[in-house]
């Protein structure tokens, strides 16, 4: 029998699932820190959330890849979306860059669930997860919703889009952790 193309789940473990949700706080983590950006000492809760989003995104990155996951032979898509997704993950260290790094990630993201097993198709959710956040940003910041800030730039609106991104990729995470442990074993 041939398994150099099997497109068989990959065995998901407690370990996994504790993962899972170990990240998903991770990135409330992060959702929070910036909640303490808009203050006068922003310095600080900003170093917080940039490194929780760095390491939300790089345990993210390495769930997905493992959970979308076949056995046997990986073809040539399935590397270029996992470097797709290393790159988006790396995006993440400018913080600031919203758009940039959340867009990456939801195309890695995306490029990972299509190129893996069916079973990890879920793994699309925190494309649209980050996709959301990028869209309440997007409207926030077009409705000229909180202060202008100094460049005009209402980062506010911009806290608020990031915040639900983070929010969302974790609701994710925990049901997908969720889903995975309710999974029968692999036999």
């Amino acid at each position: 029998m041939d398994t150099t193309h099997s497109h068989e789940p990959a065995r998901t473990d407690r370990n996994t699932v504790h993962t899972a949700l170990v990240v998903a706080f991770l990135w409330l983590v992060a959702a929070a820190a910036l909640l303490f950006t808009n203050r006068d000492d922003w310095e600080w809760p900003y170093a917080v959330f940039s490194a929780f989003l760095l390491i939300a995104s790089a345990a993210t990155t390495f769930l997905v890849v493992q959970h979308t996951a076949t056995a046997g032979h990986t073809p040539i898509p399935r590397f270029a979306a996992i470097a797709l997704a290393i790159l988006a993950t790396a995006s993440t260290v400018v913080a600031w860059a919203f758009v940039l790094w959340a867009v990456l990630l939801a195309a890695g993201y995306a490029a990972l669930a299509v190129t893996g097993s069916p079973h990890g198709r879920r793994a699309l959710w925190l494309s649209g997860a980050l996709l959301a956040g990028v869209g309440v940003a997007f409207v926030g910041v077009t409705a000229k919703l909180g202060p202008a800030g100094d460049d005009n730039n209402y980062g506010q609106a911009q806290g608020w889009g990031i915040a639900v991104a983070c929010v969302l990729a974790a609701t994710v995470l925990a049901v997908l952790a969720r889903s995975a442990a309710e999974a029968p074993a692999p036999a």
